[in-house]
């Protein structure tokens, strides 16, 4: 791809993942788990325990989860199949899933009650051997903005600013927002899940974006410095308390060198995450992205060359694994099925990279794409381990 094709690319990539619904190091598999960590003085706890052969995971919004017979049907498929992990939805778009203990969200009334029981439902997961993941959608929250425009981002005549998907954003430069996202990780760990996932870990990027005006921005200030800087401030305190740390990126990274105006780059996420996560989807990938004229009919090639770049650019960061985010949906006319799901996996194992994340919006999963459970048993190693500073064990 030239850089000439580059930008409408990346416009039609932003306006598929928001059609679709979805979000935004070594090969990979399960790492073992840490013993306690002394970086700088710090003590970190042993981490739990991941699942033999890696995480492969689903997504699950907070109203399916909350839903009794929706939930028990989809723990049903994890124990009929490979999957091991469920990711989810703690915060999307501001809105909580579950009453966190927090003040800020109560002042804001951010939750909308989907989950009576989280602890509850955890419990339920671990029970089943399935790995909790809490998804947190960082920085497009519109109940936060609109509760507190000053912490919003803003138009040139200084209102609260929304994107062209009518979402509001918060702004990355205050560091009220850092503290009230981790205040959320912080609380679903408390509520015994094992890993924490940040979204929209990243500057606005829908909408007429040259606009927007971010107060508190120190004078030549750079994105990508700024996320870093958050995440390795959400990182100390998550690892703190003894749950692993992964954030989603777009798949269409791999092909920038720059941080596509969002902040975001592989290598500045990677190396403050355990797990990076692109959203592999095919169908967000634009016609005649990798010389392929319709990436969404390809789902083995597309999904292969991109996990190709993925793993060039961060192959530096060695505290840090790879696991995808594949396509379970249909979109702009292309049918998912087993066939297809089947060849985004072949083409991440092909790859040595035996974990993954699926997602589809309404979380109907093709169990016929899926390995029965036990049948890939001992198929994946387990990978790599993490080498942050002082691991042993």
């Amino acid at each position: 791809m030239t850089r000439r094709a580059y930008v409408p690319a990346a416009v039609l990539y932003l306006l598929a993942l928001t059609l679709a619904g979805a979000g935004g190091c070594h090969r990979g598999g399960a790492a073992r788990p840490h013993a306690v960590i002394r970086t700088a003085g710090l003590h970190r706890p042993v981490m739990p325990p991941l699942p033999p052969g890696g995480v492969k995971g689903i997504h699950l919004t907070g109203w399916v989860t909350g839903d009794h017979k929706q939930l028990e049907s989809l723990i049903g498929l994890c124990d009929r199949t490979e999957l091991n992990a469920m990711v989810v939805d703690i915060k999307d778009d501001g809105q909580l899933s579950y009453d966190a203990d927090i003040p800020l969200a109560k002042e804001i009334h951010a939750s909308l009650h989907m989950i009576p029981h989280i602890d509850r439902v955890v419990a339920e997961m671990k029970q089943h051997h399935i790995f909790p993941i809490a998804r947190i959608a960082c920085f497009r929250d519109t109940i936060l903005a609109k509760a507190h425009p000053e912490l919003a981002v803003h138009t040139p005549g200084g209102a609260v600013w929304y994107d062209a998907t009518h979402h509001a954003w918060l702004n990355p430069y205050k560091r009220e927002n850092w503290d009230y996202n981790v205040d959320v990780a912080l609380d679903a760990i408390k509520q015994g899940f094992e890993e924490v996932q940040f979204d929209y870990v990243r500057f606005a990027s829908e909408g007429k974006v040259s606009t927007l005006v971010y107060p508190g921005k120190p004078k030549g200030g750079l994105r990508a410095d700024q996320i870093e800087a958050f995440l390795k401030y959400a990182a100390a305190k998550i690892h703190a308390q003894g749950a692993w740390f992964s954030a989603d990126v777009f798949g269409l990274s791999s092909l920038t060198t720059g941080d596509m105006g969002i902040g975001q780059t592989r290598t500045n996420v990677a190396g403050e995450v355990d797990f990076i996560c692109p959203m592999t989807y095919p169908s967000h990938y634009a016609h005649g992205e990798y010389g392929i004229p319709n990436p969404n009919t390809e789902p083995y090639k597309i999904v292969h060359l991109s996990l190709v770049d993925a793993l060039k650019r961060i192959k530096d960061v060695p505290t840090c694994q790879l696991r995808p985010w594949l396509q379970d949906f249909s979109l702009y006319h292309v049918h998912y099925g087993p066939e297809q799901v089947k060849a985004e996996l072949k083409a991440a194992a092909d790859l040595g990279i035996h974990q993954f994340l699926l997602w589809n919006a309404s979380c109907h999963y093709t169990e016929a794409a899926l390995a029965p459970k036990g049948a890939a048993a001992g198929k994946a190693a387990a990978g790599p381990r993490h080498t942050r500073p002082g691991a042993t064990g």
